[in-house]
């Protein structure tokens, strides 16, 4: 029995062949893509090496299992596969160069995406990007006074995003107490953060602080809102002016008597002359008085 060795050999060493050829393609494209909600966003993939691209397929992997969206080809163009038929644009660069565009894209988006170049003769190799959407809303917040209390406001500050916001309140020393703190997780994959604080009106007046800073940090975005403290401020000195009331008062009381005073004795010195004048037997002090006026008048005669 004399079989030939030389095709034995051959049909062992095929799988290494083609593994090994496979390896000469390599794809160059980022793991990761970020993408914001509501926005376009393009994915990439090159083919490092020269070959004979004959179809370009882009799969989107939903549950495991990969999906056809979309496909380019130098003979048939692009050809765009639902649900993307109206949001997706997919077209080669060059030969060994892809890109898909997703328009105004949602949660449902979110997914891994593979790109497959169909080469002749070695069959597909391809690359695979993961796609993460992001999002944050604006940073909300209220001051509340207490009805319970005159001692303290309640301020409470909530943002929803994906992935969930870093929001810090300052100056931390007002705080009455740790913050209440809540997050929730919605059906959508955002995360719905909500604080609470309690602020002394005590602390706030003795450190004569006139606002509130709210910090929000986000991958997309951060953000800084001041919120305004009307509450009325006092000294901080080392002394109190709770005294000034009384003493306007008691001056107001002193002035006021002495005013009073000064007119009963004007009518009172008035009374006494008109006296002097009218009545036909004088007080004998208007006597006195008429008797100086006339030793004065002796030494001191009038000449014309």
């Amino acid at each position: 029995m004399g079989f030939p060795l030389h095709p034995i050999i051959q049909l062992l060493m095929l799988p290494l062949w083609v593994q090994g050829s496979g390896n000469l393609h390599r794809i160059k494209h980022n793991n990761n893509e970020t993408a914001v909600l509501g926005e376009n966003v393009t994915i990439f993939c090159n083919l490092t090496t020269p070959a004979d691209v004959m179809q370009i397929t882009w799969q989107k992997i939903q549950d495991s299992l990969p999906q056809n969206i979309g496909t380019y080809s130098s003979k048939y163009g692009e050809k765009i596969l639902p649900p993307y038929t109206d949001r997706l644009h997919c077209e080669a660069i060059e030969p060994n160069s892809s890109f898909i565009t997703i328009r105004e894209v949602t949660f449902e988006d979110e997914a891994c995406y593979k790109c497959l170049f169909n080469v002749f003769p070695h069959g597909s190799h391809g690359g695979q990007i993961c796609l993460n959407i992001i999002t944050v809303s604006e940073l909300r917040t209220e001051l509340q006074s207490n009805l319970d209390s005159e001692d303290f406001l309640r301020f409470t500050y909530s943002a929803v995003g994906k992935p969930a916001p870093q929001i810090s309140l300052f100056p931390l020393q007002i705080l009455m107490n740790p913050p209440e703190e809540s997050l929730a997780l919605n059906p959508n994959g955002t995360v719905t953060i909500t604080k609470m604080y309690n602020v002394s009106l005590e602390t706030v007046r003795s450190l004569g602080i006139q606002h509130l800073i709210v910090h929000m940090d986000h991958p997309l975005r951060n953000e800084e809102k001041i919120i305004p403290l009307s509450v009325k401020q006092e000294c901080t000195a080392g002394f109190s002016y709770n005294w000034l009331p009384k003493v306007g008062a008691f001056i107001t009381v002193l002035c006021s008597s002495f005013i009073i005073i000064c007119i009963v004795q004007r009518k009172k010195k008035s009374e006494d002359s008109g006296s002097c004048q009218k009545k036909k037997n004088p007080h004998p002090q208007c006597k006195w008085k008429k008797k100086i006026f006339l030793s004065q008048e002796r030494k001191n005669p009038v000449t014309s």
